[in-house]
């Protein structure tokens, strides 16, 4: 279906003459609500849900990139550098690798954080934090990305038994 959206995206900018990255991201919105407004007809409810996950993730995501770098420039330009950094294991509601490994990416993107091993059998994850006080700080951090990201892509599939959190 996001090939159909984005095929139907390029050909209403390539219309319009906009074949811009602002023209492509213009009809591509265009697009969604054209979709969004025809779901019940054109039975794309869970598609539309699974792009508004999408942009909802990307967009707290940027935001948690953006207070990340912020916190860790605070610490890089203070006098004084007292640091409390962290190895800990977080042991994931989900033990698919799959999913570990985006997780364990998203971190990795965000400073700070640092994915360093993730082990299957346990399903735990090992996390380097540059500055906590608290490991429940950092664990909570990972359960925040763990379910926006599962509920983004779990918005079309059927409900799968989860691990004990």
């Amino acid at each position: 279906m996001l090939g159909l959206h984005i095929l139907l995206a390029a050909g209403l900018a390539a219309f319009a003459n906009a074949l811009t990255p602002t023209g492509l991201a213009g009809a591509f919105v265009l697009v969604y609500l054209m979709l969004k407004l025809g779901a019940g007809l054109l039975q794309v409810r869970r598609y539309v849900r699974r792009v508004e996950l999408a942009a909802r993730f990307v967009g707290w995501f940027v935001v948690e990139v953006v207070k990340a770098s912020l916190d860790v420039a605070r610490i890089v330009t203070a006098r004084r550098v007292v640091t409390s950094p962290a190895v800990l294991r977080v042991r994931l509601r989900r033990g698919d690798e799959r999913i570990a490994t985006l997780i364990g990416c998203l971190l990795t993107l965000t400073p700070g954080t640092l994915a360093l091993d993730y082990e299957a059998e346990a399903g735990e994850l090992l996390i380097h934090a540059l500055d906590t006080d608290s490991v429940e700080r950092v664990e909570r951090a990972v359960r925040e990305i763990e379910s926006r990201l599962l509920a983004w892509i779990d918005a079309s599939e059927p409900v799968r038994e989860e691990r004990d959190a």
